[in-house]
């Protein structure tokens, strides 16, 4: 599994590779929303990503906000973003994850 641990709610750089127009997690934000913030863009090997079968999108205090499955990569120069299909309702979303991030980094593999 990958998991990603977002940040504090920021303004997305204005040229997004993804078309955001802010990053990171704020409380209220939909599974989407957070699918969103969270899918990238990271530096990431392709071939790390491709080995998983699921994403997770977390917050900092350990909490689950999206779960994804991985259906490729998308190349943002010289970064990446997660492609997927966002599991809606998943039971895991709301919950502390059981896999919890022990990196510094926002991006770790299970």
């Amino acid at each position: 599994m990958l998991q990603i641990r977002l940040g504090h709610d920021a303004p997305a750089l204005i040229d997004d590779w993804l078309g955001r127009s802010r990053i990171g997690f704020r409380p209220g934000m939909t599974e989407s929303e957070a699918w969103e913030a969270g899918r990238g863009v990271w530096k990431l090997k392709a071939a790390n990503v491709l080995a998983q079968e699921e994403i997770q999108i977390i917050s900092l205090d350990g909490i689950v906000r999206a779960v994804a499955t991985i259906t490729g990569i998308k190349k943002c120069g010289d970064r990446q973003a997660v492609e997927g299909d966002l599991l809606i309702g998943d039971p895991r979303v709301g919950k502390l994850t059981t896999t919890p991030h022990r990196s510094r980094n926002s991006v770790e593999y299970f």
